[in-house]
């Protein structure tokens, strides 16, 4: 069960990143200084706050939204313990009383067919005997399922009570992208233009692809991709294959051959990607001399270069109109920024 494990993830990030962000309010108050100010020099030669703040702005980002959502949950905690107080009062019960009427027995008991589906589901992370789990696996889904019974109680409350939360949710940086012709799929003018810097051997990346597609059939020619190249050093094969899809692009044929080439990331050699060639009818005499001379691999760097200056590193990242986007993310994130620059430019 994915999700259960994404549970224990995120309750694990939270709890590491606490002190983190508790560090971060301090920097994030000190970046409210004057942009110009000489914050070092060296050799006469003079460093602003400015400057800092734009060599950061991806870090800070990141730590400024990891307060957010610290803060967030904190005040979904104390709205969600003012509701339940004033509905206690009003039914003049205990709050304990209260969760147990409404929430509690409301709750469907776990049954063994339950423990043995999330064991089963789970079995290869478990190093033991569903006998040895069984009491654990029921505790943890009773916990799970009155958690989500508690969540939708509450936020039935909290819509009766009209709470409103006026947190900032912290903006994301406009990266200025300085960067060489690509692989374009959609309109050149289009309103939204999303950057992709990715690595063919990445399974993030390879996850990615489809949801794009589903963003790009969803606003048409409203929003481009460009696709970028950033193989990581642990990916063997991928800059090869990157070299290999710019001589597809050569011959009219990178989406296809990008799209060949995530599908079968266990099979990215030279071998194998003269056989994705073929396979979609490329000139193979020209693509193996385009592979061979290397004229490639200087374009591959130089996209790399662009990445590392632009901040990326890791991938799959992702720039819409300049705003930074990382990781395999779902569909709704997307959309979100891309929402967002539509009505910025009504």
């Amino acid at each position: 069960m994915k999700k259960t494990l994404f549970i224990f993830s995120f309750l694990w990030f939270l709890s590491s990143h606490l002190s983190l962000a508790e560090e971060a309010t301090k920097t994030d108050a000190s970046c409210e200084g004057t942009p110009e100010k000489v914050v070092a020099e060296v050799y006469g030669r003079k460093i602003t706050e400015a400057e800092v703040q734009k060599e950061l702005s991806i870090d800070l980002y990141e730590l400024q939204k990891n307060i957010y959502s610290l803060k967030k949950r904190k005040l979904d905690e104390m709205i969600g313990n003012i509701v339940l107080e004033k509905e206690a009062a009003r039914k003049k019960i205990s709050v304990q009383d209260l969760l147990e009427k409404e929430v509690q027995r409301n709750i469907k008991k776990v049954s063994d067919k339950d423990i043995d589906k999330f064991y089963n589901q789970q079995k290869e992370y478990l190093k033991g005997t569903k006998e040895q789990y069984s009491e654990r696996i029921k505790s943890f889904l009773q916990n799970e399922r009155y958690n989500e019974a508690l969540q939708k109680y509450l936020d039935r409350l909290k819509n009766q009570a009209r709470a409103k939360v006026y947190l900032d949710k912290p903006e994301r940086p406009r990266i200025a992208l300085n960067l060489t012709p690509a692989p374009l799929y959609g309109k050149e003018n289009a309103k939204v233009k999303i950057v992709e810097f990715s690595d063919f051997e990445c399974p993030f990346c390879s996850g990615l692809v489809k949801t794009l597609d589903k963003v790009l059939k969803k606003y048409g020619h409203t929003v481009n991709l460009t696709f970028k190249a950033f193989p990581l050093s642990r990916h063997p094969n991928a800059p090869l294959a990157h070299q290999a899809s710019l001589c597809a692009h050569d011959q009219e044929k990178f989406w296809p051959y990008h799209d060949k080439l995530f599908e079968n990331q266990q099979a990215l050699d030279r071998t194998n990607l003269e056989k994705h060639a073929e396979s979609l009818k490329l000139d193979m005499t020209k693509f193996k001399q385009c592979l061979d001379s290397g004229e490639k691999f200087a374009k591959v760097q130089k996209e790399m270069l662009e990445a590392q200056e632009a901040g990326v590193r890791s991938t799959p990242t992702l720039f819409v109109n300049g705003k930074i986007l990382v990781g395999n993310l779902p569909q709704e994130a997307i959309e979100e920024v891309i929402n967002e620059e539509l009505a910025a430019k009504k």
